[in-house]
């Protein structure tokens, strides 16, 4: 099974809208919506998207699915202009949709998802950074598309930390490029901030970060199938990582880019466990570079048994997922 989704064939590009239909069709029969503290207090941006799925159930998942479509067109787009799969395959694709499944809180509208896109983009400004001793605008845009990613989930903002350490990685320190990088990540926040005081809800706004940002999580991630998944996605990661930067990745330039992957899956955990205001939905940024490494992975080691192996514990993970989501286990 593997070896057929592994190939650049158009029957996968037939295939992926099946498998979503597969994994999302519940929600459009029955559809469901935790709302959250990011809901009921959603930032700027999210906002209007949030307010049609008050109105439209069925529309809010709708766009859920276009803005997964988004975050898949922007993936395919970085891999084609930097080739971080060197393989012409679109595996990555498929495991970062199968992933997106991984929990209810992702399937729905949410504002990661949005926010997602925008670091996508961003990271593909960051990318062009390298042997760019001084380039500018490329990092000014890096760092404004980070900064529209928190504004539709605030605690985005932690990635701006990536922007500056890929600089240290791509090129060497040159000032003004950090402080473009810096403008950047300063200018849409400053923007809002200034529209909300000419009209006087300054304060509103205020409130709003601060219930994004400090609301400490009540929930912890102790789903039991979702987590034995993410113990086994775990376990791949470090076998992907160990791989690609021991002899896997034949090109400077490529483990360079996937060292920054690298970087925003440790925030991700990092952020996730020693902050107490970061819920588990924070993890679904890690959905990125995860699907990455370990699609660069199963795609190059040889041993197809293996690899077999591997795949077909992704797709029971993910049934099981769908099938019992809330079982708990308790700690």
């Amino acid at each position: 099974m593997f070896q057929f989704l592994q190939r650049n064939s158009s029957v996968n590009y037939i295939l992926l809208p099946i498998i979503v239909l597969l994994l999302w069709g519940s929600n459009f029969f029955e559809p469901q919506f935790v709302s959250h503290y990011y809901d009921e207090t959603p930032m700027v941006l999210y906002k209007p998207l949030v307010s049609i799925q008050n109105c439209s159930p069925f529309i809010g998942q709708l766009m859920a699915i276009v803005i997964l479509a988004l975050n898949v067109v922007a993936l395919v787009k970085v891999n084609s202009n930097v080739r971080l799969i060197e393989k012409r395959s679109i595996f990555y694709v498929l495991l970062f949709v199968i992933f997106s499944a991984s929990l209810q809180d992702f399937k729905q509208l949410n504002p990661m998802q949005p926010s997602l896109f925008f670091l996508i983009l961003g990271i593909a400004s960051l990318f062009k950074m390298y042997k760019q001793e001084r380039e500018l605008r490329s990092i000014f845009e890096c760092g404004v598309c980070f900064s529209l990613a928190s504004l539709f989930y605030a605690p985005a903002i932690y990635f701006s930390l990536i922007i500056f350490l890929g600089l240290m990685t791509l090129v060497p320190f040159y000032w003004r490029q950090w402080l473009s990088a810096l403008i950047g990540v300063v200018l849409p926040i400053f923007l809002v901030f200034a529209c909300v005081f000419c009209f006087g809800v300054l304060s509103t706004q205020i409130n709003v970060w601060k219930v994004n940002l400090l609301t400490e999580r009540t929930v912890s991630f102790n789903y039991f199938f979702p987590l034995i998944f993410s113990c086994y996605l775990a376990l791949i990661v470090i076998l992907s990582v160990v791989y690609s930067f021991s002899g896997g990745l034949k090109k400077v330039v490529s483990r360079k880019y996937y060292f920054i992957f690298l970087l925003m899956l440790i925030l991700v955990v990092c952020v996730y466990l020693f902050l107490p205001y970061v819920g588990y939905q924070f993890l679904f940024y890690g959905l990125l570079p995860v699907s990455i490494f370990v699609a660069n992975y199963m795609l190059n080691i040889r041993n197809k048994f293996f690899v077999e192996a591997l795949f077909w514990l992704i797709i029971a993970f993910t049934v099981l997922v769908q099938i019992f989501p809330d079982k708990i286990i308790a700690f």
